[in-house]
This record gives C-alpha cells, sequence and structure tokens, in this order.
C-alpha cells in the first residue's frame, strides 16, 4: 500500500478523530492526501454529531448545490454528497432546468414521479419547487405560503430542522425559518453540556437563558425533558435574590 512520507502509525491513529482538512493543515499536506489516506485504510470520515437523515431533508438532496443545501440543514458537504450518491440522485445542475409558467401548471396536478418524467428532472426537485410555491400534492395536503402561526406550531420551532418542521407543519422553510429567528429562538442542533444542563432548576429558566445566551422557551424545553422540575425560590426570598 503507497505511503506518504507525512504518515506513520502515530500519525495514521488520527485519522477519523478529526476533519481531513484540520488534519491536512498539522502535517502540512493537501486534503486530498489524507482523505486518500483514510480511504486505504478503511478509516471511516470525522463525524462530530452523527444522527440520522430524515425524509424532509433526503427530498431536499439534489434539489440545491450540496455545499448551499449542507449551511441549510447543518450537515457537512461530505455527508451530503454521500447521501445524494447513495440515493443515487444526480448533483444539482441549475443550467439543467429553467422552471416556465406552464411547468409550474403541472405542479399539484399530478403525481410527482410523473411531472418529473415530463419534464426530465428529479422527483426531487418537482418536490422542492411545489412546496416553494405553496402548492399542494397531488391528492395530499396544501402547503400554504402565509397563515397565522398558532401556539402549538411555536412550541415546535427549534425542537427540529427547519426543512423538518416545514414539512410536518405544511409551510415552506423560509416560512419557518423567519418565524423562529423573530420569536429570538435558536436553531435545532445545540448540544447542551453536563455544565448547562446543572443549571437547570437551580434558578428562573429567565436567568438561565441570559446566562448561556439562548431563550427562556429553549431553557424551559431543556428543563422539561431532562424531567426537572421549575426553580421555585424559598420562602421570604425574592427569585432574583441571592442565597
Amino acid at each position: 500500500m503507497p505511503r506518504s512520507k507525512a504518515f506513520n502509525p502515530e500519525v495514521d491513529r488520527l485519522l477519523g478523530t478529526m476533519p481531513d482538512s484540520e488534519l491536512a493543515k498539522r502535517l502540512g499536506c493537501s486534503r486530498q492526501l489524507v482523505t486518500l489516506r483514510r480511504h486505504q485504510l478503511g478509516i471511516r470520515s470525522f463525524y462530530p454529531h452523527r444522527r440520522p437523515w430524515t425524509r424532509a431533508e433526503e427530498e431536499l438532496l439534489g434539489t440545491m448545490p450540496d455545499r448551499r443545501l449542507a449551511r441549510k440543514i447543518n450537515r457537512s458537504v461530505e455527508s451530503v454528497a454521500a447521501r445524494r450518491a447513495a440515493k443515487g440522485i444526480p448533483i444539482f445542475d441549475p443550467k439543467k432546468h429553467h422552471w416556465t409558467p406552464e411547468d409550474d401548471k403541472l405542479l399539484g396536478q399530478r403525481p410527482d414521479e410523473q411531472v418529473a418524467m415530463l419534464l426530465g428532472v428529479s422527483k426531487y426537485a418537482v418536490i422542492h419547487r411545489r412546496c416553494r410555491l405553496g402548492i399542494r400534492a397531488f391528492g395530499g395536503r396544501t402547503y400554504e405560503r402565509q397563515r397565522p402561526w398558532t401556539p402549538q406550531e411555536e412550541a415546535l420551532l427549534g425542537t427540529a430542522t427547519d426543512v423538518e418542521l416545514a414539512v410536518r407543519l405544511g409551510r415552506t422553510v423560509a416560512n419557518v425559518r423567519h418565524r423562529r429567528q423573530r420569536l429570538g429562538i435558536p436553531a435545532y442542533g445545540h448540544h447542551w453540556t453536563p455544565k448547562e444542563d446543572a443549571l437547570l432548576g437551580k434558578m428562573p429558566d429567565a436567568k438561565v437563558a441570559r446566562r448561556l445566551g439562548c431563550t427562556v422557551k429553549a431553557v424551559a424545553r431543556r428543563r422539561e425533558r431532562l424531567g426537572i422540575p421549575a426553580f421555585r425560590p424559598a420562602e421570604g426570598k425574592s427569585p432574583g435574590s441571592p442565597p
């Protein structure tokens, strides 16, 4: 097996423990060389926070450049490209098809698979276009572009990716993201540490939120998920008074 002078048993043990680009910087070589060596040894790439792919995320594969989608759903470009290839979805090509008013009239009038065959595009591109225009699926529910938000819907913001909630609630991704940001709710994906969890229930949720730089709703959701009761000050003391 060919091996670069940059690699030795000690360096090989670092493969897969950090992004290839970071290890390449440490070794002073190219990322491609690190990736090649990792593949030669059969070592999986580094993913600090693996999470299952949702159906909503998979429906977006191939509907935009991998790099753009990676930013949208908070995944690595490598992860997006690998998932797209595994599903047999061709890489996005903006020059391949330009949507016309006549094309848009087909959306929702027949199954997405049939529209895709008629237009020569992927089913995922059809789904993305239809949802973006707020057109209901053939025999399905309507993806409304504008309608009042309910307290129940707002309670879900930040509990899953914007893409997943958009599909679940029948809204556009932009509509979900705008509402979440307007309410000051952080995007899904914050990883709570044991030190942060230790603060829950020890002081008012509002105070914890200020310390961690997140919303009160995010703190309350985390506390309730862990089964920690809300903070209750001792009798005769105000919530903000020292012990």
